[in-house]
């Protein structure tokens, strides 16, 4: 038995065709990853920006009233 009766043409086609769709799948595999993994990353940036604002905000907010507080004072 010959090599060329066990891989035909349709043998050959079919084993490039199929090599060509797993490199494919492989490749969009890839880039979802890479989006899941980037969105991740914004989403901690997301979260630690909004601790700081909170943590702004009650600082502006002890800030106003110590302000009012001297403006009490200064009326006096």
């Amino acid at each position: 038995m010959s090599l060329d009766k066990v891989l035909g043409p349709a043998t050959i086609v079919y084993l490039v065709s199929a090599t060509v769709a797993a490199l494919w799948w492989a490749s969009d595999l890839t880039r979802r990853v890479q989006t899941v993994e980037s969105s991740t990353v914004t989403a901690e940036r997301i979260a630690r920006l909004e601790v700081e604002v909170k943590a702004l905000a009650e600082g502006t907010h002890e800030l106003k009233v110590a302000v009012s507080d001297l403006v009490r004072e200064i009326r006096r």
